[in-house]
């Protein structure tokens, strides 16, 4: 009898496709952002500027949609604050909380990286086949789904991540 592993003896684990594939991503976003201008922003910052409403988001709002802490929300914004991206005042709706709004220099970052990821998009359709990418995005707004996930505790949101 044979093992799964000894009947793929090269298969790559899919996880780790994945996980390259975003890294991949993550250093193109890294280069572009840089190369626009925006020194102190990674891709790391990313759940800020992709989860932020236009009126402002509150940090606990932002923590809770990119599946963080608090913390490490506040720690991202603390650094982009700082840089001019972000800023931060009481809410209005209740003063005890925090409203964290983009400034200009934070759209500018926010069209830069649009920017990136649709060079990238445009990149994978001429390597790979429009079709095939199409594919590739149905399959895995499935897999972020859940569907068939015996160990996922819920489908994910995909309006919370900005997928759609």
């Amino acid at each position: 009898m044979t093992s799964a592993a000894q009947a793929k003896p090269n298969a790559a684990p899919l996880g780790n496709l994945l996980s390259a594939a975003a890294r991949t991503l993550a250093a193109e976003l890294d280069a572009g952002i840089a190369a626009a201008g925006f020194d102190h922003v990674r891709a790391a910052h990313a759940p800020v500027f992709q989860l932020i409403e236009p009126d402002g988001t509150r940090l606990t709002s932002l923590a809770d949609r990119a599946g963080m802490t608090k913390q490490a929300m506040g720690e991202l914004v603390r650094h982009l604050e700082g840089h001019g991206y972000v800023e931060v005042d009481i809410d209005p709706a209740d003063r005890r909380a925090r409203l964290v709004r983009l400034t200009k220099r934070g759209w500018a970052v926010v069209d830069a990286g649009v920017a990136v990821v649709e060079r990238f998009d445009r990149h994978l359709d001429a390597i790979v086949g429009a079709d095939e990418v199409a594919r590739l995005r149905g399959t895995l707004l499935r897999i972020i789904g859940g569907a068939g996930s015996s160990y996922a505790t819920g489908a994910q949101d995909p309006k919370a991540m900005r997928v759609e």
